[in-house]
């Protein structure tokens, strides 16, 4: 998926303006990459277009978000305050990047993740 596709799709499913799509990618990459730990926010980011490289914050210990904790720093980096709003945008955009990652990298982002952070992502728990 390039990154005009990516935008777009995340638009379409969020209802959001160009501007405000690419706001809300940026923040929810920066969180997730956050939330990885080891190389994986790298595995992430090979995966994704390359314009989104650096939207993907590396921290190689990895932080301990819950689901709540996730979705306010992602509202808070979107400068968007209705937590409905955080919700459907963040849905928006993992469900897109899940979609952009073979089954081998969305099994180990997967692995990091707790249920409640998976569920926004919309789509099976890869096995393995």
């Amino acid at each position: 998926m390039d990154y005009e596709q990516l935008i777009a799709t995340v638009r379409r499913r969020a209802g959001l303006g160009e501007n405000e799509a690419v706001r809300s990618v940026q923040a929810v990459l920066s969180v997730l990459g956050e939330r990885l730990a080891g190389r994986e926010a790298d595995h992430l980011a090979a995966q994704l277009p390359e314009r989104l490289n650096t939207s993907v914050t590396r921290n190689p210990q990895g932080r301990r978000w819950d689901v709540g904790e996730f979705l306010k720093k992602v509202g808070d980096r979107e400068q968007v305050a209705d937590a409905d709003q955080v919700r459907q945008h963040a849905q928006a955009v993992l469900r897109t990047v899940a979609e952009a990652l073979d089954d081998d990298e969305r099994h180990d982002l997967f692995a990091q993740l707790p249920g409640g952070i998976t569920d926004l992502f919309g789509v099976p728990t890869p096995r393995g």
